[in-house]
């Protein structure tokens, strides 16, 4: 009897993770890529379309980041098994992640010898941590929450990556003036005065991920 393929949706906004991802899973056989998506915003209007049993997520990428969508698909009510891809292995964005809503958590550089190990986990309803990460210390680490609009952190992630009020407003289709506002309300629930301050406090408590550009890291 043949088994039903569990569909898949590849969020990363390397063409080439994408087109390698594909090509492994395909070859295995028990999954289908159903859509691929470049950045959290794609990924969430693709997950509502598709409805995958499964997402590949990467954390750094533009417009909405991974935990951003992380903290979005939350709320659906029917949401996929997630489980996050990255190269960050810092316990705060381990830790931040499997808050905001991820199912596992697995380093690109250990893909080739966990990947289908960490999917076949999550997809059982399990958690599952990379080999390379300690567990013992994620249970120290503390979590933090935020009363940060969805708008709001669309901001703030473009501030984070370098642009400019005027430029974010722009991105957003949103005036200046409103975009402004939005960077004044983050300053103020952060408790900062200046917008290093901001990307720095924001980086800290894990509320966003820089991008390769401002990290060097993806």
């Amino acid at each position: 009897m043949m088994v039903a393929r569990r569909t898949v949706l590849l969020v990363d906004d390397h063409a080439l993770v994408r087109r390698g991802l594909a090509l492994l899973l395909a070859s295995d056989g028990r999954y289908e890529v159903v859509a691929e998506a470049s950045n959290g915003a794609m990924a969430l209007e693709l997950i509502a379309r598709h409805r995958p049993t499964l997402v590949l997520l990467d954390l750094s990428m533009p417009k909405l980041d991974g935990l951003g969508a992380l903290r979005q698909l939350r709320k659906m009510p029917r949401r996929p098994r997630i489980l996050v891809l990255s190269m960050y292995d810092d316990d705060q964005f381990v830790a931040q992640a499997m808050s905001d809503g991820a199912d596992g958590y697995l380093l690109k550089d250990a893909m080739d010898d966990e990947l289908f190990e960490a999917m076949n986990a999550v997809l059982a309803g399990q958690r599952y941590l990379a080999s390379g990460i300690n567990q013992g210390r994620l249970e120290h680490v503390s979590v933090q929450s935020s009363d940060l609009t969805a708008r709001e952190r669309e901001v703030l992630q473009l501030i984070a990556d370098g642009q400019t009020t005027s430029q974010a407003a722009e991105q957003l289709a949103i005036s200046p003036h409103t975009a402004t506002r939005h960077r004044a309300n983050l300053m103020r629930k952060l408790g900062v005065h200046n917008q290093a301050e901001l990307v720095r406090t924001a980086v800290q408590r894990g509320l966003i991920v820089l991008g390769r550009t401002s990290s060097g890291r993806e």
